[in-house]
């Protein structure tokens, strides 16, 4: 059997390394790592997050909840506008990992590009929104309304590609508005000022352009969307660092197990990271409430990876690359590291992984 299909049935040695992990975290906070002593130097990382919000939620439960520094590792944290930017640190040389969704991913690979998808920690169909603006003509429970619209998304973005399966929804293309490129900065003046009629962008952008237009801006129905959408969040890692620093890889998994285990048994893990985020933990419980948190791949990822090079390439967006797109994603996805943590059952087999 594949790593990548096993995956499916994780729960026994899921357990055993939850257990393992938690062992650690608690010597970690007493200062006494199996294995580290604080002569030791600690390891030096640089993650670059895509963006500061609570879409990272997982990994910034990592951050916050000490467990990088649990096994050892000074973690310094870059945030960048969009998932894209933290994606380019990372192929850059800048950052040894960084978070994005998928759809940054898919047009770097379709481009020839090689970033390593090391986890996919989180997804969601309804964090991405629609928001239009009164006096623009288009209703909320109508999506076809926005017909003949201008509307604002960051291109390359899951923003973009959010769009694109609403214009389906809608039963509407591409060619029925007019899309304005914007940075996720200027989404909101923009539509408070009426250069464009809505933005495609996170539910966290609309709620704050309903704050600034004074109530004068609104959602648009997503009932039934999630047949169309679904945005996945991932771990990145450069190959410079999967090929020689193998141990930080194995830290960075389990820090995002570690994540996933708090979210999964305190209710209060909000708290964490409100203030990271600059939100209070009401309004991100609310939030991620949409959110899947589970680390871990599954055949459906491929197919939604696949999914979307097909409408980046039918678009033009993106060239057509040689060979089998499935093949191509299946390559970029390099899920040893995981696969080998959820497989071993004790301390000894662990050292395996390294």
């Amino acid at each position: 059997m594949s790593s990548y299909k096993k995956l499916a049935s994780i729960d026994t040695a899921r357990r055993r390394l939850l257990f393992h992990i938690g062992a650690a975290a608690a010597a970690g906070a007493a200062g006494t790592l199996p294995g580290v002593t604080l002569a030791q130097t600690r390891e030096q990382a640089t993650l670059a997050s895509g963006s500061a919000g609570y879409t990272w939620a997982l990994p910034f439960v990592a951050e916050s909840g000490g467990y990088w520094k649990a096994r050892n590792v000074d973690l310094k944290v870059l945030d960048f506008p969009t998932g894209r930017d933290s994606m380019q640190a990372l192929l850059a040389g800048s950052a040894n990992f960084s978070t994005t969704t998928d759809t940054p991913v898919v047009f770097a690979v379709l481009q020839g590009l090689k970033p390593g998808i090391l986890a996919n920690f989180s997804r969601y169909s309804y964090d991405m929104k629609v928001v239009a603006r009164e006096g623009s003509g288009i209703v909320a429970d109508q999506p076809a309304s926005i017909k003949g619209k201008k509307i604002g998304t960051p291109a390359g973005t899951s923003g973009q590609y959010a769009l694109a399966k609403y214009l389906e929804f809608a039963k509407l293309s591409a060619s029925d508005i007019t899309q304005v490129n914007l940075a996720p900065t200027d989404l909101i003046g923009a539509l408070v000022r009426g250069d464009i009629d809505a933005f495609s962008w996170t539910a966290q952008a609309g709620n704050a352009a309903l704050r600034q237009s004074g109530g004068k801006a609104f959602f648009l129905t997503q009932a039934g969307y999630e047949k169309y959408f679904r945005s996945h969040q991932l771990l990145l890692v450069n190959q410079n660092t999967l090929d020689t620093r193998q141990a930080l890889v194995k830290d960075a998994i389990g820090a995002l197990l570690d994540a996933e285990k708090r979210i999964a048994q305190d209710p209060a893990w909000p708290e964490l990271i409100a203030g990271r985020i600059r939100s209070t933990a009401a309004e991100v419980k609310e939030a991620t409430s949409v959110f899947e948190f589970k680390v871990g791949f599954d055949d459906s990822f491929i197919d939604d990876l696949v999914s979307q090079a097909k409408w980046a390439i039918d678009a033009k967006l993106a060239p057509a690359p040689a060979g089998d797109l499935r093949a191509l994603f299946r390559a970029a996805i390099k899920d040893a590291p995981l696969s080998c943590l959820l497989y071993t059952s004790d301390a000894a087999d662990d050292l395996l992984c390294v």
